[in-house]
């Protein structure tokens, strides 16, 4: 009886688990993709767009003047376009991040005093007596 519940839970528990693919040690793939999908030969063209890219990680963090000394043509504009979007857009995050500071921390009204609440009822009852009075006169006449 205990054995046949151990098997039925190994059983049970392998049934929602993953199966691993059976390597065979004999038998060798022969697909063009190596590790990580990249084909074992490189074209042409994949080699030209590496080249680009290790020409972009050297002039990309280059300062304006030292673009400028240089670059030319193509990269030139290249470098100039990508950093005056991210200059622009460093702006406007800056921007964002003061609107947000204002509204975390609005500013702070100064609580009124008891004297200061005394005067501010007596400037209100005397207005609305002023408005009382005039309507009164208006309607003697």
């Amino acid at each position: 009886m205990r054995v046949f519940l151990l098997l039925s839970l190994a059983a049970a528990a392998s049934a929602f688990g993953v199966s691993r693919p059976t390597i065979s040690t004999t038998t060798t793939r022969s697909t063009s993709t190596s590790v990580y999908g990249m084909p074992e030969e490189r074209t042409q063209v994949s080699l030209d767009n590496e080249a680009k890219a290790n020409r972009w990680k050297e002039i990309r963090l280059l300062s304006d003047e030292e673009a400028e000394a240089q670059l030319s043509g193509e990269e030139l504009e290249a470098f100039q376009t990508y950093h005056g979007e991210i200059k622009d857009d460093i702006q406007k995050m800056t921007e964002i991040a003061t609107m947000m500071l204002k509204s975390l921390e609005p500013p702070r009204v100064k609580a009124k005093g008891k004297k200061q609440r005394k005067r501010d009822a007596w400037a209100k009852k005397s207005a609305i007596a002023e408005v009382r009075a005039k309507a009164a006169a208006k309607a003697a006449v």
